[in-house]
Parts: structure tokens; C-alpha cells; sequence
């Protein structure tokens, strides 16, 4: 059984789009030939989907931005899942990326949260609800059990609790991207170079957003993130759980 965060109200209509008669176009990532082709067979029929391609994930990026789909299904059951979740986040910020085959893992279910997910589907749930997962994700909604629901609802709480949800604290979206580049040890300059901006402008971000967690040095924003708070600090988590989650107000 699950249940549905509704993150907002969707734009009826809209291509791609679950809602009215419009099929949701949908991309998927795997890098097993036979399993791609037998789920977008399965899809092909599932009504209200239109798979617009497939592809092994090295070169996913690519196809994805062709073929502009609402939702991008990815084959998480691997290892290397989780940075396949991250990578297409990265590259295609505009479609909404429901996992499948995953474990029901509470861990992993979090760590995927936080790179971007707009859904999962488990490795024990059946088409009809990987089906139910694409038109949630497609209308802005996170479904999820209520296992899940109460520990996003816990790590939100966690932010409240630590202060960090008020005007004067709460970082900027750019400053959580750049807070996780921090973490992942990149330099000013490379920052600015990810992010196609002024290293002059990243050092500033860098200055206010020590200043907003009360530390003196970046090595202690990447403890920081890497501590239970990831989720809440990072600039897809904010995105995702935020919206999905009005709970604080």
C-alpha cells in the first residue's frame, strides 16, 4: 500500500503530462538489452504512456535531452544506480526520474531521495504500480509507503529543529549546489567552472553560506552535509522534499 505527497497542482493538459487524455512520454535507462526491451513492451501496452526510447545509461544523457520526456525511468537495481539517479538530475534537470528495481531499503530509498527522485518503484512491485509511479511522478506527486512518508517527515523535522528552515539560515538553491560541490572537494575555481559562473561569485556564495551554517571552513560544510542533514541541505533534496512535503509552511 502507499500513499501520495502531492506536491502541487499539476498544469492540465501540459505534453507529457499525466492528466486528461495526454500520454506521458517516457524515456528509460538500463543497460540490460532483454530487460529494456521487455519493459518497454510492457509499457507500450500499459495505456497512457508513450515510451519515447531507450537506451544503456553511458549514453543516456544525449538521447534524454532529444527526445524531452516528462519522466525518466532508471534501472537503480545496481550499484551504480545511485550515481546514475545523480548524473541524469545533473543533466536533465526538467524531467522527473522514478527508479526501479530497487531493494525496499529505507537507506537506499533516502540516498536516492536526496539525488533526485521523483519516485521508486521496488524490485517486488509489479508493472501496475511502476505504471501508477510514472503518472504520480508526471502529475508533481511522490508516492511512497508510509515507512518512507514518516522518515522524510522525521529528516524535515530534523531541519526545524536545527534551525536551518528560517530566512536568515535557509540557503539558496545555488548555494546548496554549491555547498554540494564543497563536499565533493572542489575548488572555487572548479566550482565556477562546473556552474558556468565567476569565481569571484562562487567565492562570495562561499562566504555567506559559512557564515549561514556557522562555520569557518569549507571542510566543515562538507561534514556538515555528509552528517544526517544531507538530505536537507542539498540542492535536490531541498527541491523534492520541500515541494512534496509542505510542512513547513
Amino acid at each position: 500500500m502507499t500513499t501520495t505527497a502531492q506536491e502541487g497542482a499539476a498544469s492540465s493538459g501540459a505534453p507529457g503530462v499525466g492528466g486528461g487524455d495526454t500520454a506521458i512520454r517516457v524515456f528509460l535507462v538500463a543497460d540490460v538489452c532483454v530487460y529494456r526491451e521487455l519493459l518497454v513492451e510492457a509499457l507500450a501496452h500499459a495505456g497512457g504512456i508513450d515510451v519515447a526510447g531507450s537506451t544503456p545509461a553511458d549514453i543516456a544523457g544525449m538521447a534524454i535531452g532529444m527526445t524531452e520526456p516528462a519522466v525518466v525511468l532508471v534501472d537503480a537495481s545496481s550499484k551504480a544506480g545511485l550515481e546514475r539517479v545523480r548524473e541524469i538530475a545533473t543533466t536533465t534537470p526538467t524531467a522527473k526520474i522514478v527508479a526501479v528495481g530497487i531493494p525496499d531499503d529505507e537507506a537506499v530509498l533516502m540516498e536516492l531521495v536526496e539525488a533526485g527522485v521523483a519516485g521508486y518503484v521496488t524490485a517486488e512491485q509489479p508493472l501496475a504500480e511502476l505504471v501508477e509511479g510514472v503518472e504520480a511522478a508526471a502529475n508533481g506527486e511522490l508516492r511512497c509507503s508510509p515507512r518512507v512518508s514518516a522518515a522524510l517527515a522525521r529528516r524535515v523535522a530534523a531541519l526545524t529543529a536545527a534551525g536551518l528552515h528560517g530566512d536568515d539560515h535557509r540557503l539558496t538553491r545555488r548555494q546548496r549546489e554549491i555547498a554540494a560541490l564543497m563536499a565533493e572537494g572542489l575548488s572555487n575555481k572548479q566550482i565556477a567552472g562546473r556552474l558556468s559562473i565567476q569565481r569571484a561569485t562562487v567565492k562570495n556564495h562561499v562566504h555567506n553560506i559559512l557564515a549561514k551554517l556557522g562555520v569557518t571552513h569549507r571542510d566543515e560544510v562538507a561534514t556538515l552535509l555528509r552528517s544526517s542533514l544531507l538530505m536537507l541541505l542539498s540542492a535536490a533534496t531541498a527541491e523534492n522534499v520541500l515541494s512534496s512535503w509542505s510542512l513547513l509552511g
